[in-house]
């Protein structure tokens, strides 16, 4: 999966030219990557601006994500340890001048993961909770349920394989100089395996209002992006006695164009409860994540992007996870 990134990084830079400009802000395309949530239907924030007809944008991100957190309660224990990396391939195309057209491929492997020692550093370093950690095994992948003393699920293999398909539609609402809104719904399908936690079981629709502010600023210009929408989550999932039919989400970010070269960036991602029949807080609670990175103007319409995302309401979504992305317009 690696390979896949690496590959895409190489032909992009290819075929690229090095005349650097303005470049439109795009919030980081990062949600809730916990076991039991990442499959879902939650789309990301794809911004205010839907692509010109016969524009195409190609964007591949790559996620590395710890999990480690872990609770008993009234007959039961949840546990989650392990380390998953997640791939999306995303293509967008402007069909018809207020029509954009989407594709997302997820490609997701678990695995024991590499980062266990790294994190539980970085935790001690800056106090940040992390208590699970302290009596978990390094480098081991073991995520399960227990309800009523029953074993729900259990997956302790590594798996790859690809995950479900998302396709979206979208349309602008508002187009002014510094402001700009869309429309999109999507519709993602099961493809990947419930049971190995690659895919989610369901159908899940979903609709989404997207904003920016200075979609291409100026230097020493800060941007605003925000999105909010409602997820529809359909019959099949793992989980069934417990899972949300309905779902908000959304995400507020901000953008600080420094040189034309480099963007800072930081944003809220958040969430209600995906299983609203759970008295776990990891499952049962709303989530909320906080992404702080940077762009990186690689070449003209080129974007390498880099993000770390902690979970600020704790044990509700990764402690920890990583994302590498590269993106390009055509």
């Amino acid at each position: 999966m690696r390979s896949i990134s690496i590959s895409f990084l190489v032909g992009l830079l290819v075929m690229t030219n090095h005349v650097f400009s303005q470049q439109q802000v795009k919030a980081f395309q990062t949600h809730n990557q916990s076991p039991l949530i990442h499959s879902f239907g939650l789309p990301t924030n794809s911004g205010g601006r839907i692509l010109d007809r016969k524009s195409f944008w190609l964007g591949d991100y790559f996620n590395m994500v710890n999990n480690a957190t872990s609770v008993s309660f009234l007959d039961g224990t949840l546990y989650f340890d392990g380390e998953m990396y997640r791939n999306e391939l995303s293509v967008s195309y402007g069909l018809f001048s207020k029509l954009e057209v989407g594709l997302v491929i997820p490609i997701v492997k678990h695995s024991t993961g590499i980062m266990d020692t790294f994190i539980s550093n970085w935790h001690d370093l800056f106090g940040l909770p992390g208590k699970a950690r302290s009596y978990m095994p390094k480098y081991d992948l073991d995520y399960y349920l227990i309800q009523d003393q029953e074993l729900v699920f259990q997956m302790n293999e590594s798996k790859l394989n690809v995950g479900d398909i998302s396709f979206s539609l979208g349309t602008p609402i508002l187009k002014r100089p510094n402001h700009d809104l869309s429309f999109r719904s999507y519709l993602k399908i099961p493809v990947g395996a419930k049971e190995d936690l690659i895919g989610s079981g369901t159908f899940d629709l979903s609709f989404q209002l997207s904003g920016t502010v200075h979609t291409i600023p100026r230097k020493k210009q800060v941007s605003i992006y925000y999105s909010g929408g409602y997820l529809h989550i359909g019959k099949g999932a793992l989980l069934s006695d417990l899972v949300s039919t309905n779902v908000g989400f959304g995400n507020i970010g901000l953008s600080y164009n420094f040189n034309d070269k480099w963007y800072v960036k930081s944003q809220f991602d958040f969430h209600t409860s995906f299983y609203e029949k759970s008295d776990t807080k990891q499952l049962g609670k709303s989530s909320a994540q906080y992404v702080l990175g940077f762009d990186y103007i690689i070449a003209k319409n080129t974007n390498l992007s880099f993000c770390f995302v902690e979970d600020i309401i704790v044990n509700t979504a990764p402690d920890f996870s990583l994302q590498f992305g590269l993106s390009h317009q055509f």
